[in-house]
């Protein structure tokens, strides 16, 4: 019969000690604490105005291309000849060397044959000149001295007055002088050297090709100067200036570039209402076609502030504060910076809401609870410290 009872004793154990360590821990439990300021009103967040002049950045971004970059065409007909390097697309030359040469031999020759026709005509002049103008026959002989059949032909003698101009013109001098002059310029024309230091980029004929006139051979590309082509708004363009330095970077080399800006187009595009600024830079690293990214620090903005865009009401206004009293004042934005502005239009010392207040209205007042925002740090170059900035400024 004993055993019988012995598992409600076991089970009457069980509640008691549940029960006595329930109690021990509900006086070990501290009361729940009251937080301060038990009227549940959160501080309203103030901070003055205080303008300075902002230096910002503009980013700009655009195409790299070579400033030299020229397409050669055939201006005289003839066989290609063979060069010391072969024009071919990659292959560099260097200012002044040799690029195309076309067979002149045929034309070279009706060259020295006029040549000899003006040489012929001067000699015959020379007895007659001597006696009509004994003054001018110096200069002439002296000229004829000179006269080299290999060399460009030297600029006449200048006649001493108008009757001895005439005189040498009824000889026909200056039509054989001017049309020799002309056929050296023809000559010229069947050798190429390079204008400039500069890579083929485009070869479109081969030694021994017959080369007529207008035919496209190839082109030729620049390697040592190079011109970016950007985009910025008219407001950018006009906080920009030519001969300013930029900083140029591009993810297909290492490194950054130095540049400066060339030029910057008066007019706006309207497809993209944009301004085009040039900027010129030098580097063997880079090449034609790339995409570069620039950075210019521009005409920093005078007697503005910043403020956060939330504070802002229809974008154009904002919140001061006059005896604890709200009013929406307008202030003109001049630029954007991430998730603030930059505005102008409050003098220094103007009391702003310095972050949202979920009651701001038109002349609301603000509650007793309020406090002004920390002043921001300030580094040498006059930029916000980011770590330590507040909502106001």
């Amino acid at each position: 019969m004993q055993r019988k009872y012995i598992p409600w004793l076991i089970a009457a154990g069980i509640v008691v000690t549940g029960i006595i360590i329930s109690q021990v821990l509900s006086h070990q439990k501290e009361p729940m604490r009251r937080r301060p300021g038990g009227d549940g009103i959160k501080p309203v967040t103030l901070a003055p105005v205080i303008n300075r002049d902002i230096p910002t950045e503009i980013v700009m971004t655009g195409p790299l291309y070579a400033y030299h970059k020229v397409e050669i065409y055939a201006e005289v007909s003839g066989v290609l000849m063979n060069t010391p390097v072969h024009f071919r697309e990659g292959v560099r030359y260097r200012t002044g060397d040799l690029i195309l040469r076309i067979d002149d031999r045929v034309f070279r020759n009706n060259v020295m044959a006029q040549k000899s026709s003006l040489l012929n005509q001067l000699t015959l002049l020379l007895p007659d000149l001597s006696i009509d103008f004994p003054e001018s026959a110096g200069k002439w002989e002296a000229y004829l001295a000179d006269f080299d059949m290999d060399a460009s032909l030297a600029p006449l003698p200048q006649p001493a007055n108008p009757q001895e101009q005439y005189y040498i013109a009824s000889r026909n001098i200056y039509s054989q002088y001017y049309t020799v002059k002309a056929q050296e310029e023809t000559l010229a024309k069947y050798t190429l050297e390079a204008p400039f230091n500069g890579v083929v980029t485009e070869a479109n004929i081969n030694p021994g090709t017959l080369v007529r006139i207008g035919q496209k051979l190839g082109e030729f590309t620049g390697t040592d100067l190079f011109e970016m082509e950007a985009s910025v708004s008219h407001h950018e363009a006009d906080r920009l200036r030519t001969g300013q330095a930029v900083t140029l970077a591009s993810e297909d080399v290492r490194g950054s570039f130095r540049g400066t800006i060339q030029r910057i187009n008066n007019v706006i595009d309207r497809a993209s209402m944009t301004v085009k600024v040039y900027i010129q830079t030098r580097d063997q690293g880079l090449k034609d076609g790339m995409y570069m990214t620039a950075r210019a620090e521009s005409l920093p903005f005078r007697h503005v502030f910043t403020v956060a865009k939330d504070l802002m009401t229809d974008g154009e206004q904002i919140y001061t504060v006059q005896d604890s009293i709200l009013h929406l004042t307008r202030v003109s934005v001049v630029a954007e910076l991430g998730d603030r502005v930059i505005v102008r239009g409050l003098e220094d010392g103007t009391l702003i809401l310095g972050e949202p207040w979920a009651d701001a209205r038109e002349g609301a007042k603000l509650p007793p609870a309020t406090r002004m925002a920390q002043e921001e740090k300030q580094e040498p170059d006059g930029t916000e410290d980011a770590s330590n900035r507040s909502d106001a400024l």
